[in-house]
């Protein structure tokens, strides 16, 4: 095996597995996921696991085009119109779900880091498999700015949460005292640094997007700005943990609303971007161990009730303090179901930061995301459909 053939495998048997699925009214994202999970660890091995950590570079530059894409879906009017509802959504849906998911493993007789940690972990929601749904539907309307809004905003909780709950669980392991001020402000620099990445990148793409001639320029322009300022926030400072996706979602939020050239930037993304979206889709089910799962039996399945029971109920109740209109209090937790890229990313983080743990860490997290990521877009399609926003959007039109 090589990663060329490994990538030409993905790509096209990605591809028919997506064109399979969509025969049967199942949104094309389930098809990428169930072919990698057949190719995967769990049945037919053709892409082994050290392979599929070698391609994981791809999986991150997907993730940086779609945190793009969602900060270019976050229009300044719409919010406006959202914007209570919107943030008061964000903090009760990532919180009810670290609340509930916490409580279920306490109950469950996890201990007390574990709990917060696989809690923290639970938090986030997969920016990749909405936006997709969405953009295969091409969803547009209140619940879409919203959902879209929440995927992006909930990576900062999601980050935020974490190296809360790292914190306190490094201080609960070792018996030191916690000193709070200190790492409340640590979370902030974090959070404020990678959106002032991501603002200054978009600032110099726009001014740069002015002086293009040709057509193929800006494409290389955007790709090069956003991944330029994520390879930057993924080195460390002082231990600080800096969140590329969120400085990827500043430039596109940047070039959305204040440059006038936002229709190059984004337009050749839509074509150029699908091919990651494949490979990152199926990479994340080929890695997926079906035996995790089972083997965690209570805790995995405590786990997804308390993740899925917290997203509805939080983003229900965000809704309804903020007075936000019925179609967001009856269908915005629906759309938030899914579980991949940030929180396989978290995982992963807390598998190094605490090795007692980890195992127990990327069981839950890797194994309850294969449940979580066929049901995800399902429940996306069906809320975007009850809410009656399917087809709504404009797409560009093709160049001739």
């Amino acid at each position: 095996m090589n990663e060329i053939l490994i990538v030409g495998i993905v790509l096209f048997f990605g591809y028919l597995g997506g064109k399979l699925i969509a025969q049967i009214k199942v949104p094309i994202v389930t098809g990428y996921i169930l072919v990698g999970l057949a190719l995967g660890t769990s049945f037919l091995h053709i892409i082994p696991y050290e392979w599929n950590l070698r391609l994981s570079w791809l999986i991150d530059f997907a993730l940086l085009i779609v945190a793009f894409n969602i900060g270019g879906e976050l229009n300044l009017k719409n919010l406006n119109k959202l914007g209570k509802p919107l943030i008061s959504i964000v903090i009760w849906e990532a919180l009810g779900a670290y609340l509930l998911i916490f409580s279920a493993m306490l109950i469950l007789h996890q201990s007390l880091p574990l709990s917060m940690l696989i809690a923290a972990v639970g938090c986030a929601t997969a920016p990749a498999v909405t936006v997709l749904v969405l953009d295969q539907y091409r969803a547009q309307g209140p619940l879409t700015q919203t959902l879209l809004g929440c995927v992006g905003i909930d990576d900062a909780m999601g980050l935020a949460l974490y190296s809360v709950s790292a914190s306190l669980a490094h201080a609960f392991l070792s018996g030191t005292h916690i000193a709070v001020l200190p790492l409340i402000g640590m979370i902030v620099a974090e959070i404020l640094f990678s959106l002032a990445v991501g603002l200054i990148a978009g600032l110099v793409l726009n001014y740069l997007l002015r002086l293009v001639r040709y057509t193929t320029e800006p494409l290389i322009l955007t790709l090069g700005a956003i991944t330029l300022a994520g390879g930057l926030l993924q080195m460390r400072f002082c231990s600080m943990r800096f969140s590329p996706l969120l400085a990827s979602m500043a430039a596109g939020f940047y070039i959305s609303n204040f440059s006038p050239r936002r229709r190059d930037a984004f337009r050749p993304l839509e074509s150029f971007g699908y091919p990651f979206y494949t490979i990152y889709f199926v990479l994340a089910g080929a890695r997926l161990q079906v035996r995790l799962l089972i083997k965690l039996g209570l805790v995995a399945l405590g786990y997804l009730i308390g993740r899925i029971s917290g997203k509805v109920i939080g983003a229900s109740f965000g809704a309804l303090i903020s007075k936000a209109p019925p179609v967001l209090r009856k269908y915005t937790g629906l759309g938030l179901f899914s579980q991949a890229g940030i929180a396989i990313g978290l995982c992963m983080v807390a598998a190094r930061e605490f090795p007692t743990l980890g195992d127990t860490i990327v069981a839950v997290a890797l194994g309850t995301t294969i449940v979580t990521e066929l049901i995800g877009p399902l429940c996306t399609k069906y809320a975007i459909t009850k809410a009656g926003e399917i087809g709504k959007k404009k797409t560009y039109p093709r160049e001739t």
